[in-house]
C-alpha cells in the first residue's frame, strides 16, 4: 500500500545529511477495553493486538481501515521497525510522535522508553540503547508498541471540538484517539542542536539566534568543549549573512544576532533575478516587499529567508549536527494611533475560521495537498488568514501557510471545566505548541483560551480570572512579538486585541459596528471585560461571525439559514460590508472554512468545493477599509 503523509513532518527542522524513516502506514492495533493490556504484558506479546490500523489516522476515522465510533479508553498499536545502520556510538535513534491524544506510553522491544501526556503535540524517545542492542544480537529490527490512554468523557482535559458526549452535535465533533500525527525515525548526532528561536527584527534588519544544545560541554566527549554555533542566512539561494558563536558549557546554549538587511534601495542583481523567478517579489518593488534592505513576509509577498545551524567542533573542523530551517521577516505591531500593523503599516485581517477537520480523517489531513488546498481556496476568494481554531495546528500546514503567506491565529484546544487538574494540564501542553510553532512567520497571534471555555464562571471567579491572566502574561513572557488574545470572544482581563463574537443578521451587525459603546456592550450574555478590567483603547476585532448554512445542502446545523445560493451571497455580503463601514474593527474571521460534520456553514463543502462562485466572493472578501 502508498505510505500515507509521508513527506517529511517538519519542514521547518530538517537535518538534511542524516537519515529519517517515515513509519507511517500499517500497525498492529487492540482496543483494551478491559485496560488489561500492561497487567497482561501486551508490550511483550504483540499477538494480543488482532486488527490492523493506518497510521496516522485514528481509530474512529474511515481512513484509520477501522472506522470505530465506539468508546474506547485505552488502544494499543505495534509494528515492527528497520533497525537503521547509520546508529552508532556517535548519533542517537529518535523516535518521533506527532500527537498522540492523550496519554502514550511507549515501549521497544519490551523496555519502556518514554511518557507522555498532551494530546496535541509532539514528543520523542531516544531509543538508542534498544537499537544497539538489537544490532549487537544480529537482529534487523526492534519492536515499538505505544499504549493510549483517552479520557473521553473528561471535560476538564484540553480537547478543542471533539464531543465529549455520545452523539457530535452543533458546533462539535467526533473524537480523535491515539496517533492522529506522523511516526518517524530520525539518526540525529548524540551532540546536537535541541532547538532554535529566531526573532526578526525588521526596524534593526537583523535576526537574534537562541539556540539550545544537547550532548555539549564538560560532560561531553572532548571534541565539544567550546563548541561553536555557525548560523549562515541566505536570501533567494544568495549568502548574505554568517556568525558564529562560542557555545556556553554553563548552560548549553548559544545565541547570536546577525544583520541581514543588504545596502541599497532595490535587491542586489543575483537576489532580485531569484525573487522575481521565484513568483513571490514582484518586478515593480512596493514597500511591502522590499524594505531597508529585506524581502519582507507579507500575505502578498511571503519572501523567506533560508537558515542554516550547524554545531562545529572547537577547531572548527568537524560539523557535529547541521539543521536546516528559516525564517521570514515580518512585524506585526500596534501603532500609536491603535492600528493593527503589518511591517509597520496598518493592515486589514480578512480571516476565516478554520476548524481543520475533514470527512474521512478528522483532524488528521487526508494528505500534505489538502493543507495546501485549504489555504489557497480561501485566499482565491480575498482571505488573508484564518484562525487555525481548536487545534494545534500540523506543522506542514503551518509550513504551506509560511510559504503561501497566510496569517494564522494560533489557538490551543481547550477545556470545558475548570480545576486544577486542568490548570496543570493546560498550562503544560500550550508551553509546548508554543515552543514548537515560535518560528512559523505565518503566526501573527497567540490565542489560548476561547469563549470562556475551561473558565466558564468568570465574571465570579477571581481564581480563574488569576489563570486567564496568568495565561497572558506567561504567553508574553515567552513571545512579545506577536499579538497575545487571552480569552477570544469576550470576558477579557488583559489582551493585546479586543475581539468580540457575533452571529447576528447583518441589519443587527452594522448597529453594533457602528458605535463603540455597542461594540463594547456584553456579547451572548457575557460582558466583553472581566471585573477589575477595561477597554485600554486595544484595537478590535470581530473573531467570529457569519456561520450561514444553506438549504437544500449537506443536513446539519448553522447559526442562520439562506434559502438559495443567491440569498447566502447576498447575506455574505452584508454581514462584511456591515463590519467594514463602521469603521471602528479592524480585522474579521469568518465562521467557517469548510463544512464540518453537523456543522454545514462553511464557504466550502466537506469535499471543499466552493458553494458559491470565486469571484463573487472576492469581490465580498477582498473588499478593505
Amino acid at each position: 500500500m502508498t505510505v500515507p503523509r509521508s513527506e517529511h513532518p517538519r519542514p521547518d527542522w530538517v537535518r538534511t545529511d542524516r537519515h529519517w524513516s517515515c513509519l507511517n502506514g500499517p500497525w498492529k492495533f487492540a482496543f483494551d477495553d478491559q485496560d488489561e493490556g500492561l497487567d497482561q504484558a501486551w508490550q511483550h506479546d504483540e499477538g494480543r493486538l488482532n486488527q490492523t490500523i493506518t497510521v496516522p489516522f485514528a481509530f474512529q476515522t474511515e481512513a484509520s481501515g477501522i472506522s470505530d465510533k465506539g468508546i474506547h479508553e485505552v488502544v494499543w498499536y505495534s509494528r515492527h521497525v528497520q533497525v537503521p545502520s547509520e546508529v552508532d556510538a556517535a548519533t542517537r535513534a529518535l523516535l518521533h510522535f506527532g500527537a498522540i491524544d492523550y496519554e502514550a506510553t511507549v515501549f521497544v522491544s519490551g523496555s519502556q522508553v518514554t511518557q507522555h501526556r498532551g494530546g496535541h503535540v509532539p514528543f520523542y524517545a531516544d531509543i538508542t540503547p534498544q537499537v544497539l542492542a538489537a544490532k549487537a544480537s544480529g537482529k534487523s529490527e526492534v519492536v515499538v508498541t505505544v499504549r493510549v490512554r483517552d479520557y473521553p468523557h473528561d471535560v476538564t482535559v484540553p480537547r478543542g471540538k471533539q464531543y465529549w458526549k455520545a452523539t457530535p452535535e452543533s458546533i462539535f465533533y467526533w473524537p480523535t484517539t491515539g496517533i492522529w500525527q506522523p511516526v518517524w525515525l530520525e539518526v540525529a548526532p548524540k551532540s546536537r542542536i535541541e532547538r532554535v528561536s529566531i526573532k526578526p527584527d525588521i526596524d534593526q534588519g537583523t535576526i537574534a539566534v537562541n539556540a539550545e544544545l544537547l550532548g555539549v560541554g564538560p560532560s561531553s566527549k572532548q571534541s565539544t568543549r567550546e563548541a561553536r554555533l555557525a548560523v549562515q542566512v541566505a536570501l533567494a539561494g544568495i549568502p548574505i549573512s554568517r556568525s558564529d558563536v562560542v557555545i556556553s558549557n554553563d548552560t548549553a546554549s548559544a545565541a547570536c544576532t546577525l544583520t541581514v538587511s543588504v545596502p541599497g534601495s532595490s535587491p542586489p542583481e543575483k537576489i532580485r533575478k531569484n525573487l522575481y523567478g521565484s513568483g513571490i517579489l514582484p518586478p515593480e518593488l512596493e514597500g511591502d516587499s522590499w524594505s531597508g534592505g529585506l524581502a519582507l513576509w507579507s500575505p502578498d509577498h511571503p519572501s523567506l529567508y533560508d537558515v542554516t545551524l550547524s554545531l562545529l567542533s572547537a577547531d572548527g573542523n568537524e560539523t557535529l549536527d547541521k539543521v536546516e530551517t528559516y525564517v521570514g521577516m515580518r512585524k506585526i505591531s500596534i501603532n500609536e494611533e491603535g492600528k493593527i500593523c503589518l511591517n509597520n503599516r496598518p493592515y486589514f485581517m480578512a480571516l476565516n475560521l478554520d476548524q481543520g477537520y475533514w470527512p474521512k480523517s478528522n483532524l488528521t489531513a487526508p494528505s500534505d495537498e489538502a493543507f495546501k488546498q485549504d489555504i489557497l481556496k480561501m485566499k482565491e476568494i480575498g482571505m488573508n488568514g484564518a484562525r487555525a481554531h481548536q487545534r494545534v495546528a500540523d506543522p506542514r500546514y503551518l509550513y504551506h501557510a509560511d510559504k503561501l503567506g497566510y496569517l494564522i491565529w494560533a489557538e490551543m484546544p481547550n477545556a470545558y471545566e475548570y480545576s486544577h487538574a486542568y490548570v496543570e494540564r493546560f498550562t503544560q501542553e500550550w508551553l509546548e505548541a508554543m515552543k514548537r510553532d515560535m518560528n512559523h512567520p505565518c503566526i501573527v497571534a497567540w490565542v489560548p483560551i476561547n469563549e470562556s471555555w475551561g473558565v466558564p464562571n468568570l465574571a465570579i471567579s477571581a481564581p480563574q480570572r488569576d489563570h486567564l491572566l496568568s495565561l497572558f502574561h506567561l504567553t508574553r513572557s515567552l513571545d512579545d512579538s506577536r499579538l497575545v488574545v487571552d480569552n477570544d470572544g469576550w470576558e477579557h482581563s488583559k489582551t493585546t486585541v479586543c475581539t468580540f463574537h457575533d452571529y447576528a443578521e447583518h441589519a443587527s451587525l452594522r448597529k453594533t459596528c457602528a458605535s463603540l459603546a455597542s461594540l463594547l456592550a456584553p456579547k451572548a450574555s457575557r460582558a466583553v471585560y472581566n471585573p477589575g478590567s477595561a477597554h485600554a483603547a486595544e484595537p478590535i476585532v470581530l473573531s467570529e461571525f457569519g456561520g450561514v448554512s444553506l438549504a437544500g445542502g449537506a443536513k446539519g446545523w448553522g447559526y442562520n439559514e439562506a434559502g438559495s445560493a443567491q440569498d447566502l451571497l447576498g447575506r455574505i455580503r452584508g454581514l462584511v460590508d456591515a463590519v467594514l463601514d463602521g469603521g471602528l474593527v479592524q480585522g474579521y474571521c469568518y465562521t467557517q472554512t469548510a463544512d464540518c460534520e453537523t456543522e454545514v456553514n462553511g464557504l466550502l463543502t466537506a469535499q471543499r468545493e466552493h458553494k458559491l462562485d470565486v469571484a463573487e466572493l472576492r469581490k465580498i472578501f477582498g473588499r478593505r477599509p
